[in-house]
């Protein structure tokens, strides 16, 4: 009777676990995205194509995962996903399962998906913009129009920003995954980009705040480096300290990828916080809305000094000797 009792008891319990684990799996696939990449891939849905046949040739394309099959399966019972209609589709392959089967519901779909990372320049943001909407024959988005309308006072005064005499969108064009009409125009594109910041944030933000979320965003790497490195700036930011930032100067040069010189370090200009003190003009990127709340909540540290390993690693220091150790030991 007593080992009944347990070989119930083992069953029970491998039910359980094998139940978390295929709930956490389904959970994990159709609530994320399918892909890491934005590039999109010719699909075609044929006539008497199975949803079967059709979720295994979107495996072949590099668009879901074989492994995933099941989980989507499962997903188009559960939410009684209507019948994929033939055609011929440009698909992301970083959708999730929802935003996937909308689309697959119409292959004459008049609008266009667009990443816009984390952390861009509103430069970039109007190179990609034009890139993909000129892939359209519809498109007539032009970078530079989208560029002046982000620098155009009388403008920027009807999108509903809360900053009185805002001149400049750096900082407030939310990144994001959009699904923009073909015939977007430049207007458009900035009252979506601007009105999704306002709700992202809940309309609670100062300038300073995107000032310093814009540097958080491009200095860290992880939801557990940007609020400390956030509470870094702030106190340096309060004692009078200079920022010390590369970020700045690079966006200056609208490189990130620059190798800064002593040359670069001297220069007095604006946005060289080597040299002035206080935060610089304006937003230096985009940022999402992970570095604009650990700017809002940063986590309260003795630091201030902070430097990243060749793998991403952050090491924090409370005097520069602290930091010169560090970049010696972990750079070097």
């Amino acid at each position: 009777m007593k080992l009944l009792r347990v070989i119930a008891l083992f069953i029970f319990i491998s039910v359980i676990a094998v139940a978390g684990y295929l709930y956490f799996n389904y959970a994990r696939v159709t609530s994320g995205p399918l892909g890491t990449s934005s590039e999109k891939v010719r699909f075609e849905i044929e006539e008497g194509d199975t949803g079967t046949v059709i979720l295994e040739k979107l495996a072949s394309a590099n668009i879901i995962k074989a492994k995933d099959i099941p989980y989507l399966k499962v997903f188009i019972r559960v939410n009684k996903v209507p019948d994929m209609k033939e055609g011929v589709f440009r698909i992301p392959q970083d959708l999730t399962a929802s935003e996937l089967f909308d689309l697959l519901q119409n292959p004459e779909n008049p609008d266009i998906w667009i990443t816009l990372r984390e952390g861009l320049r509103k430069d970039t943001m109007a190179e990609i913009l034009e890139e993909e909407f000129s892939k359209e024959e519809e498109g007539v988005f032009k970078a530079d129009r989208f560029l002046t309308l982000t620098e155009d006072p009388a403008f920027i005064a009807t999108l509903g920003l809360d900053i009185e005499g805002l001149a400049n969108l750096e900082g407030f064009l939310y990144p994001d995954k959009y699904l923009f009409p073909k015939q977007a125009t430049e207007e458009y594109v900035i009252t979506v980009l601007v009105n999704t910041f306002i709700t992202k944030t809940g309309g609670v933000y100062t300038y300073e705040d995107i000032i310093i979320a814009s540097m958080v965003e491009r200095e860290g790497m992880t939801n557990e480096d940007r609020p400390m490195i956030a509470d870094i700036i702030k106190r340096r930011l309060d004692e009078g300290w200079l920022l010390q930032i590369d970020a700045t100067l690079l966006y200056y040069y609208k490189d990130w990828k620059r190798v800064l010189t002593k040359e670069d370090l001297a220069l007095d200009q604006q946005y060289n916080t080597y040299k002035r003190a206080g935060l610089p003009p304006t937003p230096i990127c985009n940022p999402g809305i992970s570095a604009i709340n650990a700017t809002k909540n940063p986590k309260a540290n003795n630091y201030y000094f902070y430097m990243h390993s060749k793998n991403g690693t952050p090491y924090y220091g409370v005097t520069y000797q602290d930091h010169l150790l560090n970049i010696s030991k972990y750079l070097r």
